[in-house]
């Protein structure tokens, strides 16, 4: 009697023993879930901003204040070492408008210095032209630059001004000089002005040194060209005029425009006579026989 006594004692504790352990872990299940869900709606904590690329910068980018912008960033001690702060004593957005980008930046991944070469560092200019290009240099005043009203970004035609020594009909001696212009570059890209490449400047100055992007053998051209006459810029629209064909990939095609031509000086002025063709003034004389009569033809 007494040994069933402890058996129904015994199976009484372990099924109790089981109750409490299965409503236990019941109770873990159900309070867990809510635990987590707390845990997962606690906003991380973003009270610094840091500065990003508002789009996708290539290298080679011009970097203007659009395509900068403040992004919240997770605070971390060494934030202000790596990244640029908002409202930090040291630098600023503004610092980085008129940059060139060294190294590709994704948008929204930070910018620092390492992606970024300023005016005046090491492979700045470099940084600035297209593959395969060259920069070249030419001097200009209020005359050649236009009046200072010459961007970085704009295209131009180079003009060359010369004058130009010719050989006279008497043995032994020469004409008096003969002055012409001719285009030797059309359609280049203004990079720099002076020392600024800043394309978002409205206000107009007089600069004295022209910086083109040119081929290799426009850099020949313009070097050769320095030390034959003056050069002076001519300042194309940045308009063109549609052509009714169409190129082969359906987009609108654009009319040529006028290529390297040259314009001797009497053609700019009346007063000036030559023996030289297009200056409308007879040059050539041709005897006809017609019907046994010889008649004199001037040609130009």
């Amino acid at each position: 009697m007494a040994r069933k006594l402890i058996l129904i004692v015994f199976a009484l504790l372990i099924t109790g023993s089981t109750v409490w352990f299965v409503r236990n872990w019941a109770g873990q299940r159900t309070t867990a879930p809510e635990t987590a869900a707390l845990v997962e709606t606690q906003p991380v904590q973003q009270n610094i901003r840091i500065l990003v690329a508002a789009t996708e910068l290539p290298a080679g980018t011009l970097v203007q204040e659009q395509h900068l912008k403040w992004q919240a960033w997770p605070e971390d001690d060494d934030i202000e070492d790596l990244y640029i702060v908002e409202d930090s004593e040291e630098r600023s957005l503004e610092d980085f408008i008129g940059t060139v980008v060294r190294h590709g930046v994704a948008a929204g991944e930070p910018v620092t210095d390492s992606r970024m070469v300023k005016p005046g560092q090491s492979g700045f200019l470099a940084a600035v032209l297209s593959p395969g290009k060259r920069a070249v240099s030419i001097p200009v005043d209020v005359t050649s630059g236009i009046a200072g009203f010459v961007f970085p970004g704009d295209r131009v035609d180079v003009i060359l001004t010369h004058a130009l020594v010719q050989e006279s009909e008497v043995e032994g001696e020469t004409s008096a000089p003969r002055r012409a212009s001719e285009t030797i570059l059309t359609d280049v890209r203004v990079v720099a002005m002076d020392q600024t490449t800043n394309d978002q400047a409205q206000e107009a100055s007089v600069r004295r040194v022209a910086t083109l992007e040119v081929s290799p053998k426009g850099a020949e051209i313009v070097a050769v060209a320095k030390e034959l006459g003056g050069l002076s810029l001519s300042l194309r629209a940045l308009a063109r005029i549609d052509d009714e064909a169409k190129s082969k990939d359906g987009t609108v095609a654009f009319k040529a425009e006028r290529g390297r031509g040259h314009t001797w000086d009497s053609e700019a002025s009346r007063l000036i006579t030559g023996e030289t063709p297009r200056t409308g003034i007879p040059t050539t004389v041709i005897n006809v026989v017609r019907a046994g009569q010889a008649k004199q033809k001037l040609f130009d």
